[in-house]
């Protein structure tokens, strides 16, 4: 077992970095603050002190040439531009969701990973989740499925911020932001073409929040399902029907709902069992999927439910990125899962009637 410690350089101090990621490098004992970068003045210094970190950037390449960092977590709006900086510098990369906004800026930084040798990784937190992990099991027990259900409205996102204290950036100009989205639409479009470059709002809910559902798909199921219908349903909400080898059928539904529960759920169903793996909020920690089995006994139906591991998958990714820099472990979440994932999504948009921008 490796001894070393991992110096992180953390890119983009936001809400996810504040309430995921720095929290569990500053805890697990393999890992290590090493350098922070973010826009915000304000929010580095409150963090800096916080954790008692002194390398603090306003720019992000600064903190790549920073010897103390040999890997970094990229928590920024856009990504793929950063990805291809750290791996150029030589440090470890995890990579909040998206890999990048379009499949063109993703295929190159497959390349790049895996030609550095580095441990890249895309930070599909619900892969690392013990109850998916046991949902996988049992989906597996199950064998051809007959159908497959991913179902995403997720909930309210205004509630989970009274369980956390968290540094708000008060000193960005207004414009900045703006110009990043612009600058990425402008992008988007181009990739989804003119035909449907009017679907850009939904593009980007299938990224920032639907990536994950199709992360999940895919580990449970591979890359090669078909897009064979997809339709608007208002502008926030989609369906889409895939085939999976064999034939088998996959319904797939992402919106928005403001539930006070979270709702969302990948649904298997077989001959004789079905297999249902219902995901907690993602802001909630030591919480983990719940998997529902109803299955055949003694003639009749049994249900039951097995409650996941009380821990939280952002943790349990971390640690499985420092056993892949330390221990030469096989990085499950590889760059290559980013790029298949918006692929489909492109492919889903692809399918609905043409919309022009």
């Amino acid at each position: 077992m490796n001894d070393k410690v991992i110096g992180v350089g953390v890119i983009g101090c936001g809400e996810i970095a504040q309430l995921m990621h720095l929290p569990y490098l500053d805890e697990l004992p393999s890992l290590r603050i090493a350098a922070l970068c973010d826009i915000s003045a304000g929010v580095l210094e409150k963090l800096g002190a916080q954790y008692g970190v002194d390398a603090l950037y306003a720019d992000y390449r600064a903190l790549l040439a920073d010897p103390s960092v040999d890997a970094v977590v990229i928590c920024t709006y856009d990504h793929g531009e950063i990805v291809q900086a750290a791996l150029a510098a030589g440090k470890h990369v995890l990579v909040e969701k998206p890999l990048a906004f379009t499949p063109e800026e993703a295929r190159p930084l497959v390349e790049q990973a895996e030609a550095s040798g580095l441990v890249a990784m895309v930070g599909y937190m619900k892969l690392y989740d013990p109850g998916y992990e046991i949902g996988l099991s049992k989906i597996a027990a199950i064998g051809k499925p007959r159908a497959i259900r991913v179902h995403d409205f997720a909930g309210r996102f205004d509630r989970y911020g009274a369980l956390y204290t968290q540094h708000r950036a008060s000193d960005i100009p207004a414009d900045v932001m703006a110009t990043a989205r612009a600058a990425a639409g402008a992008r988007i479009d181009a990739s989804l073409g003119a035909s449907h470059a009017g679907y850009r709002d939904l593009y980007l809910m299938l990224l920032m929040l639907g990536s994950h559902d199709l992360a999940v798909l895919r580990g449970a199921f591979g890359r090669d399902g078909k897009v064979l219908y997809a339709q608007p349903v208002g502008g926030d909400q989609l369906l889409a029907v895939l085939d999976y080898p064999g034939g088998v059928p996959c319904t797939l539904e992402i919106g928005v709902a403001k539930y006070e529960w979270w709702d969302e759920y990948l649904e298997v169903h077989g001959d004789k069992d079905e297999v249902r793996v219902t995901f907690q909020n993602p802001y909630w920690r030591h919480a983990s999927a719940i998997v529902s089995l109803k299955e055949e006994a003694d003639g009749g139906e049994s249900s039951r439910t097995l409650p996941g591991i009380p821990d939280t998958s952002f943790r349990r990714e971390w640690k499985h990125f420092a056993d892949c820099v330390l221990n030469g472990a096989r990085p499950r979440t590889p760059l290559s899962g980013g790029l298949a994932d918006l692929d489909l999504a492109v492919r889903i948009i692809r399918a609905m009637p043409p919309k022009p921008a």
